[in-house]
């Protein structure tokens, strides 16, 4: 090997290790419940509700926070990663901020053990949960409640949350608040739906 292909080669290792140096920090961010601006909803005593694993698209279900450029595009943040699986958080989320805004106990624990006991299972499809380069976070999510011998409700909700700023800190506080209003509007579908059911 000639001395200018060793030059080289030791450039390349310097120059490799140089960014390998100067790449930025990893931000490491989670999704956190947020407390309900309306009193608790009442409702009588029902069987516990279970939140089932969320199914979300692979494109938007990724360890890297993803902002949508255009319909047909994704940023992808190298350096700014979820704590745990996005779906994870999402079903942990929301099953708290639905615990906050329901009767107490008519949450069931997302880790509890499997023990026959009789669940209502909420179901939950996310079609777009992503901010923009602007901030501008959608949630789009359906939901399906089934309850063991009685009729399903479901619903499909889409919500808009604009973040204070365009900074990764920031997208991940409008998501936390759209999962939030996403609860509201579920808490809302099942206290009508009881009112409903105790008229008849």
């Amino acid at each position: 090997m000639s001395a200018k292909s060793d030059w080289a080669i030791t450039v390349a290792a310097v120059g490799l290790l140089a960014a390998c140096q100067s790449s930025p920090p990893t931000h490491y961010f989670a999704l956190t419940e947020i407390a309900p601006t309306a009193p608790r909803a009442s409702a009588p005593a029902q069987i516990p509700i279970r939140i089932e694993p969320v199914t979300m698209p692979g494109e938007l279900d990724r360890l890297e926070l993803v902002r949508r450029t255009t319909s047909n595009r994704l940023q992808i943040a190298t350096f700014d990663l979820w704590a745990a699986p996005l779906e994870d958080m999402i079903r942990r989320v929301v099953a708290d901020d639905l615990a906050a805004r329901l009767a107490p106990g008519a949450i069931a624990s997302v880790n509890e053990p499997a023990a026959g006991e009789p669940r209502r299972r909420l179901y939950i499809g996310v079609q777009e949960f992503a901010g923009d380069e602007h901030g501008a976070v959608t949630l789009h999510a359906a939901w399906l409640l089934q309850t063991p011998n009685a009729a399903s409700q479901r619903g499909s909700e889409e919500v808009a949350v604009t973040a204070s700023d365009a900074t990764a800190d920031a997208l991940a506080a409008a998501m936390s608040g759209a999962l939030a209003a996403f609860a509201d509007r579920i808490a809302a579908a099942l206290a009508a739906h009881a009112e409903s059911a105790k008229s008849e």
